[in-house]
């Protein structure tokens, strides 16, 4: 008899709306919230990969995507923690908010790494600037583990409340990674900015900044409980493909080449 497993076009559906809206999250309700309520800053565009502004150099417009990020991944990891039943919406919420915990401590690491970004405009004048970017990087990396580790917690919980099959959890993280990393490269190559930006910002963000979801299949696996597995899939659901069409196909073709204000 073949063991049912998640269907493979839904969960791709799902990826592709989470990693969307995690990136505009960022772009959006970050920057561009903070934007509009900082004087002297004004909003020109709007792309997957940045949101360009005129006017004075903002510390705050800078930090507050990454800590928005932050502050809508807890809500939303919270939230699936409350959730009786795993359901294809129920992947979207846990997924959505995977990605945003990773994508706002993650940006610590990158400025750190690399001396650029959001966090090395807040920390920009300030001096040594060698130290300031240790410390973004020793809290980055704490941090980014630790929203991995809860993250996989959850998903363990589920598996332990006879919601998922152990087995069939990889089937839903790594078609995610590589779906939604593939939307925000693909994205980021229409660009109008740099194309230096499909590489530090659509291949930086969707593969390496979301490394952290390959991470959780193994700590599922180690943290759930042997004499407890549910025998739960995600049926195939025609509204989510649908959806996750759709905002693939707005993220790519109206935000990728950028929305002018």
């Amino acid at each position: 008899m073949q063991t049912a497993r998640s269907d493979l076009a839904t969960v791709v559906a799902i990826a592709l709306a989470a990693y969307a809206s995690c990136d505009l999250v960022h772009e959006a309700l970050g920057h561009g919230v903070a934007a509009l309520m900082v004087p002297g800053v004004r909003i020109v565009s709007l792309t997957t990969v940045a949101l360009q502004t005129a006017g004075i150099n903002s510390r705050l417009v800078a930090a507050a995507g990454p800590l928005v990020n932050i502050l809508v991944g807890v809500i939303a990891i919270a939230s699936f923690h409350r959730v009786p039943r795993v359901s294809p919406a129920g992947y979207f919420v846990w997924l959505f908010a995977v990605l945003n915990l990773m994508n706002g401590t993650g940006y610590l690491i990158y400025s750190a790494v690399l001396g650029g970004g959001d966090w090395a405009v807040v920390i920009g004048g300030l001096e040594p600037r060698w130290l300031w970017r240790l410390a973004m990087g020793m809290a980055g990396a704490a941090s980014y583990f630790a929203a991995v580790k809860i993250s996989a917690r959850e998903l363990a919980r589920a598996v332990e409340r006879t919601q998922f099959r152990r087995s069939d959890i990889p089937r839903l993280v790594f078609p995610s990674y590589v779906a939604g990393g593939a939307l925000l490269l693909v994205a980021s190559v229409f660009n109008p900015i740099s194309p230096s930006l499909i590489l530090v910002s659509g291949l930086s963000t969707g593969f390496g900044g979301m490394v952290g979801l390959t991470l959780v299949p193994k700590i599922v696996e180690r943290r759930a409980a042997r004499d407890h597995e549910g025998d739960l899939t995600l049926p195939r659901s025609r509204g989510w493909i649908a959806a996750g069409a759709v905002a693939a196909v707005f993220f790519v073709a109206v935000v990728g080449p950028g929305i002018r204000f």
